[in-house]
């Protein structure tokens, strides 16, 4: 019963939060000034959706809990719709999608996301039986790493929609992580 409730307070959160990005199909108003911060977070973000894409469809697929497929389903379409006003904002302001490769320019933050060829590969082959646990885990360690980079742009970006959007972002990942904890008990 403290498992549905959680859920649904969840996908409240995230439903929300998706709610929230700019409409698909519409351009940001570029007026509003932005900075490199600005401009690395969304593109950190392009980077970040990827693993996730791949790892919350093998969830919604795999999973032999019901609440692990929902929650990694309700993820999967948020991001996509959150990647849809990423690529928004940097293709308004002429910025490129994905970020500089130089580990250098991203030592401050943790580096850019491994692509987990390894990790899903492995994933993919776990048991029913170990298959929910480990996704978790995998999921928990990468929306940490989402949420550190929100919450560099929080402190250092200057443009308010981004810093709004970085914000909710935050605010959503430390709430499914907080799921996650409790479905991994």
């Amino acid at each position: 019963m403290m498992k549905r409730i959680g859920l649904a307070c969840v996908m409240a959160v995230v439903l929300a939060v998706a709610g929230c990005g700019t409409a698909a199909g519409t351009s940001p108003a570029p007026a509003a000034a932005f900075n490199d911060t600005d401009v690395m977070f969304l593109q950190m973000m392009v980077a970040y959706h990827d693993p996730s894409a791949k790892l919350t469809g093998l969830g919604a697929q795999k999973a032999t809990s019901q609440e692990v497929r929902q929650l990694a389903a309700a993820m999967k379409s948020t991001e996509a719709d959150e990647q849809t006003a990423i690529l928004d904002w940097l293709r308004a302001w002429n910025q490129p999608e994905v970020p500089a490769t130089d580990a250098v320019l991203h030592a401050d933050h943790g580096g850019l996301p491994a692509d987990g060829k390894a990790q899903l590969d492995s994933l993919a082959k776990e048991p029913a039986a170990k298959f929910d646990k480990s996704l978790l885990r995998m999921l928990i360690g990468h929306l940490h790493a989402v949420v550190e980079v929100a919450r560099m742009e929080v402190a250092s970006g200057v443009h308010p929609e981004v810093k709004a959007f970085a914000t909710r972002i935050a605010d959503s990942r430390r709430a499914q992580v907080a799921y996650m904890l409790q479905l991994a008990e």
